[in-house]
């Protein structure tokens, strides 16, 4: 007996469900297909450049009070033993860092992290600073550096360490001339110490690399390879997600999952689940002089570096990357990139320091 199909009918219903589907499961098919056969769309090379094109030179705002400070980030009389000096941890010639895997306090004790380069951080020296924004800006890390320091050398109490440091610089003719004209009738203390520093910070640029050659349109400056490097940093290794810019940072903090119990920015801002594990990113530039790398110099070298956001580290909740796929050439031509971000020649010589008469 034939069977008579209704409109109303619930095998009629299934049939039109079933024919929905199968036509929904045709047409993604087919949009999965296309997707395969057409090609990627173009990388915009000449766009890409033009977002890593270096700005002039900041103007310096103030010359004298920079140039004070120039003095004072050399000179080992600023912290309390009288052997330590900004310099010691952030070497001109390593782009304003050190190769050391832990920073020295002022006693030569080992701290629990490498120390950041200061290269170009005058662009962001009105930011939170270190590796976990603890310091509102550049000034007070200054401070706080210089007071640790003296602290850690033995001098006790915060106002004592501080007035040994700023009682020695008085006596020193030369600083307090420089002092009276940079910062005219300020008293020379911490804060005016900080201010000098934080003013010479400002001024540290950047060598010209040969990728700013390259940029402002030398093709020979790099190689292919870092050519080939240059695309992958900005498309399928997703690098300039996070080191963005002619400086090759974001000025943010992010988790990059590694296997640490130092909850970085997590100390500072408890109620944001992404800032948990999360440390300031790190300027590029140079970035091949001061192995080994990350805050807790876990890394080796660049191949790790490169090694280690392949594998995407630990899998926490505010990972900011996850796992890539490069195979060698590409992990090769990353590395070469890499390398063409070196200042020539990166840093300055060390100055004459104001002697006691």
């Amino acid at each position: 007996m034939k069977r008579e199909v209704t409109g109303g009918g619930p095998w009629h219903q299934a049939v039109l469900l079933a024919t929905a589907v199968a036509a929904s499961v045709a047409l993604a098919l087919h949009l999965v297909s296309t997707a395969r056969t057409q090609p990627p769309a173009p990388f915009d090379m000449l766009a890409a450049k033009a977002a890593f094109q270096r700005p002039p030179p900041a103007p310096i705002a103030n010359p004298p009070l920079a140039e004070l400070g120039r003095l004072l980030f050399w000179d080992p009389r600023l912290s309390a033993s009288g052997r330590t000096s900004c310099v010691s941890c952030h070497q001109p010639w390593l782009g304003w860092a050190t190769t050391e895997a832990r920073s020295r306090s002022d006693s030569g004790a080992p701290t629990p992290r490498k120390s950041q380069p200061l290269i170009g951080i005058g662009y962001a020296a009105d930011l939170p600073g270190g590796w976990d924004g603890a310091r509102s800006s550049l000034r007070a890390h200054v401070r706080a550096s210089l007071t640790v320091g003296a602290m850690s050398a033995g001098i006790p109490g915060a106002d004592p360490e501080a007035e040994a440091i700023m009682a020695r610089l008085r006596t020193i003719p030369e600083y307090v001339a420089m002092f009276a004209g940079a910062l005219p009738g300020a008293p020379i203390d911490l804060d005016a110490v900080a201010r000098a520093i934080d003013a010479y910070a400002r001024t540290l640029e950047p060598g010209v690399a040969p990728f700013d050659r390259w940029i402002w349109g030398d093709e020979d400056a790099i190689s292919a390879s870092a050519k080939r490097g240059f695309v992958l940093f900005n498309t399928k290794a997703r690098c300039a997600t996070c080191h963005a810019g002619w400086r090759f940072t974001d000025d943010s903090f992010h988790d990059i999952g590694l296997p640490t119990t130092d909850r970085g920015r997590g100390k500072h801002v408890t109620d944001v689940a992404a800032m948990l594990f999360a440390f300031k990113t790190p300027t590029l530039r140079s970035v091949a002089l001061r192995p080994p790398y990350m805050h807790d110099a876990s890394l080796v070298s660049l191949y790790d570096v490169v090694a280690h956001y392949e594998s995407g580290g630990v899998a926490r909740p505010g990972r900011a990357i996850g796992p890539l796929t490069l195979n060698e050439p590409q992990r090769l031509d990353l590395i070469a990139f890499l390398q063409t971000l070196t200042g020539v020649r990166e840093g300055e010589a060390p100055p004459r320091l104001p002697a006691v008469e």
